[in-house]
């Protein structure tokens, strides 16, 4: 039976100007190529029902998506803060409390990635190029591409390793990334200019990638085995 991945909706406003639940389809497609059945869960202020939410699904996908609010890390927004929504922000950690406490597996992708190492206490850079002064990278492109733009070099002894190796090759599209490590979660893989790409955690199936996985997979399925073994950690056992 193919496992049911809930992909972690975000919030929009649609053509004709009405709040929107919001999800791009690189997403689902990748779930999907991977031998997943994904479902969108949509923004709700009621966290009462995400409980209900969270037992109908075996996995978790955190997108990408808009910056995280810098209070929950304690710092003022920097000039360079994006747009942030703070209702989101609760809705989505609301979700992975849920994930964590069920113990169920969790892939989290760009955004994903800075609000899981919120949640678990650690902060962010809220701007790579105006607070990072050794990136000699431009980790922010100025369009969505299916290319790769740079190397990372990955832990040895990470899931990460296993399955792509050292090395690889990755796109880069955030101007954020992890600064103080959130607790519980090891990292497994940096750029050259020692900014923070991947990590994962230290007891629960929960893997952190800061790049696009789901773009480069419109292109190719270099990508592939990350969404395979996410997917085959789902599957009821």
């Amino acid at each position: 039976m193919k496992p049911i991945i809930a992909v972690i909706g975000h919030t929009d406003v649609n053509s004709f100007g009405s709040p929107t639940t919001s999800t791009p389809l690189a997403y689902t497609s990748s779930i999907e190529k991977a031998g997943g059945v994904p479902v969108i869960i949509p923004f709700t202020e009621d966290h009462s029902i995400l409980p209900a939410m969270a037992d109908l699904v075996q996995g978790f996908l955190l997108t990408g998506g808009i910056d995280i609010d810098p209070g929950f890390y304690n710092e003022p927004p920097s000039s360079k803060l994006w747009a942030v929504d703070k209702a989101l922000d609760l809705f989505q950690m609301a979700l992975l409390e849920l994930a964590m406490e069920r113990k169920k597996p969790l892939l989290a992708i760009c955004r994903g990635t800075q609000l899981v190492n919120v949640a678990l206490g650690g902060s962010l850079f809220q701007d790579i190029p105006s607070q990072f002064e050794a990136s000699t990278l431009k980790h922010m492109q100025d369009k969505i591409s299916f290319d790769t733009d740079h190397a990372v070099e990955i832990e040895p002894g990470s899931r990460l390793h296993a399955l792509f190796g050292p090395r690889m090759e990755i796109n880069s599209r955030h101007h954020q990334s992890i600064k103080q490590l959130g607790q519980g979660l090891d990292i497994t893989a940096r750029a050259p200019d020692g900014v923070v790409e991947a990590a994962q955690h230290q007891t629960l199936p929960m893997d952190l990638v800061q790049w696009h996985p789901e773009l480069m997979m419109q292109k190719n399925n270099d990508m592939l085995p990350l969404f395979k073994s996410f997917v085959e950690r789902c599957k009821i056992k």
